[in-house]
């Protein structure tokens, strides 16, 4: 039987042998290996929660707490679209010295986006500083706009996978299972039961910031080419999730 912690090995595994190969095309084939995993993990964990008596675990909460910065409704972004594309949901708060953002989903989900969130920073930061800010753009707007398309893609790249590995999980279900789908669905019913219980008068979010097309654009092809699956390398230990600015 494979459990968590087999598959971290896993892809942990994948992903040093991503880092220190010299050739491209074997790092990417790790670094997508080690994606698929993962995404074939969160399903496989809701299936398995599924199939529990009482549905096995609850919905839990972990809080992260976001510095003020001129970055922080971007990284705010890539925390929450990560967590989106996990079946994640955030709920957020401000404050004077930042925001809140609670996370509220499944513990495995949540390890995840903890592990993705804490990587895929790192990755962000080098490559936001790596790229010329344009003449016509202060560095703030260049950056600001760089890391929106950054976390947008990131996002994207993260749906896709599991959408792959729901259709690939979606086949002929045994008598009294319910299928990928509906499972999914059942979760996402119980997370917003949790938050209508921890929040009952939840208000509505402010519409994003508008940021250069330019920016935009160099950081969505920046979050194409991010290795979604990195170990943690900020803010601590292998695994927290860093106070981020």
């Amino acid at each position: 039987m494979t459990t968590s912690s087999d598959i971290a090995r896993k892809v942990r595994a994948l992903l040093d042998r991503a880092e220190r190969t010299p050739f491209p095309a074997e790092a990417e084939a790790a670094t997508r290996k080690a994606l698929e995993l993962m995404a074939a993990h969160h399903i496989s964990e809701a299936m398995v929660g599924a199939s529990a008596a009482g549905h096995g675990e609850a919905p839990a909460l972990r809080a992260v707490h976001l510095e003020r910065s001129p970055y922080i409704a971007v990284r705010m972004s890539l925390l929450t679209g990560i967590a989106r594309a996990l079946g994640v949901s955030s709920v957020y708060s401000v404050s004077s010295s930042g925001r809140r953002v609670d996370l509220i989903g499944f513990p495995a989900d949540l390890d995840a986006v903890e592990l993705l969130y804490s990587s895929l920073l790192l990755q962000a930061t080098v490559a936001v500083a790596a790229e010329p800010t344009p003449a016509s753009l202060s560095t703030v707007e260049w950056r600001r706009g760089f890391l929106a398309g950054f976390a947008e893609r990131v996002a994207e790249r993260l749906r896709d996978a599991v959408a792959a590995a729901s259709s690939a999980a979606d086949g002929p279900t045994p008598a009294g299972m319910a299928s990928v789908a509906v499972v999914l669905a059942d979760r996402d019913a119980r997370i917003e039961a949790e938050i209508q219980r921890r929040y009952p008068h939840l208000g509505r979010g402010r519409p994003p910031s508008r940021v250069s097309a330019a920016a935009l654009a160099s950081g969505t092809a920046a979050g194409s080419r991010a290795d979604l699956g990195r170990r943690a390398a900020v803010g601590g230990r292998r695994g927290q999730l860093p106070h981020a600015g």
